[in-house]
């Protein structure tokens, strides 16, 4: 397995438009409004089967499902009454219509994919733009409602694990250096949250003056420099053995053995046992299904798959089975 699947998760394109001649989102009616989605809705038609979620029909368990798959983003779910959003078969593609602008058109993709992930968003990007009149500016690009997206239009991003320079409390001078590449790092779910599991995201800053090709470029460079960072801190891991191969193993004994856990203590525990995959203390057979089984014990998915009438203490019990069956049909202890 290549060292970089234990650090890139996964790659994330996403291209912000707006409608010309429209106010932005919070300023409009909901008959236009309404009239935008089902525009986008037909437009997206001949590419693929997008389901359709419009979020004053969904209930919160199911918009927080989204959510915790990164297919919405947490303001289109809880500040936008007349939002949207369009989902394809195979969830790659989510396009979120009226949250901050009218559209954002989203891939995502496993692996650092930015090259791949461009070429499916621009595809999307062009059948839309063939029937929406985009807001374009010859001296300023796209308009957005947000001044940072102006340009392109584009935010490249690329989900890190990033347990040994968090560990060894080296995250914040890394954070520092990529400052300087004009690149931004955030938590798991984005700006404001936290780095649960040790995942964060990094992005570029701006867009304005730069072509696509300078972005995914400027992030490549940036996520190398992490890489190579991480790759340093888990050798400085090592230097202590074998409290390291004690807190991995540890925490294999838990989440193969706990009768109840906690979202944050799967998440921690979880994150060990990935980071012991690194150090063949642990042989993942498919790092994107160990990353499904993160997702899948995220609270709303949990609450779902065991009824929505669960407590919280008994979808705490649901999760340690679910994690416990799950993680021993395609991981096992090496040591």
């Amino acid at each position: 397995m290549n060292v970089l699947d234990n650090i890139i998760v996964s790659t994330r394109l996403r291209l912000a438009r707006n409608i010309a001649g429209l106010p932005f989102p919070h300023k409009l009616n909901e008959m236009s409004a309404r009239k935008i989605i089902d525009n986008v809705q037909n437009a997206l038609a001949p590419v693929d089967k997008f389901s359709r979620y419009d979020m004053n029909n969904l209930s919160a368990i199911d918009g927080t499902i989204l959510q915790e798959k990164h297919l919405i983003s947490l303001d289109l779910l809880k500040d936008c009454p007349f939002g949207s959003v369009l989902i394809s078969a195979d969830e790659n593609v989510s396009v979120m219509v009226n949250e901050e602008d009218h559209i954002r058109e989203q891939v995502i993709l496993s692996g650092l994919s930015l090259d791949q992930a461009y070429d499916r968003v621009n595809r999307i990007d062009d059948v839309l733009g063939k029937s929406l009149n985009f807001a374009f500016d010859g001296r300023f690009g796209y308009l957005t409602s947000c001044a940072t997206n102006l340009g392109t239009g584009m935010r490249a991003s690329v989900m890190m694990f990033l347990p040994a320079l968090t560990i060894q409390k080296m995250i914040d001078g890394c954070i520092n250096d990529v400052g300087l590449l004009n690149m931004t790092v955030r938590g798991v779910y984005g700006e404001g949250s936290d780095a649960e599991g040790y995942l964060y995201q990094v992005s570029n800053q701006r867009s304005l003056g730069m072509k696509e090709t300078d972005i995914i470029d400027s992030v490549n460079g940036a996520i190398n420099h992490i890489v190579d960072a991480e790759l340093k801190a888990r050798q400085l891991l090592m230097r202590n053995e074998d409290r390291l191969k004690d807190e991995i193993c540890r925490a294999w004994g838990i989440v193969t053995n706990a009768y109840r856990l906690s979202t944050e203590e799967a998440m921690r525990y979880l994150a060990l046992v990935r980071l012991g995959q690194h150090y063949g203390y642990i042989d993942v057979s498919d790092l994107n299904v160990f990353q499904k089984l993160i997702t899948d014990c995220q609270p709303a998915n949990m609450q779902k798959s065991g009824g929505y009438s669960m407590s919280a203490d008994e979808r705490d019990v649901l999760r340690a089975r679910h994690i416990a069956t799950a993680l021993t049909s395609f991981c096992k202890k090496t040591v």
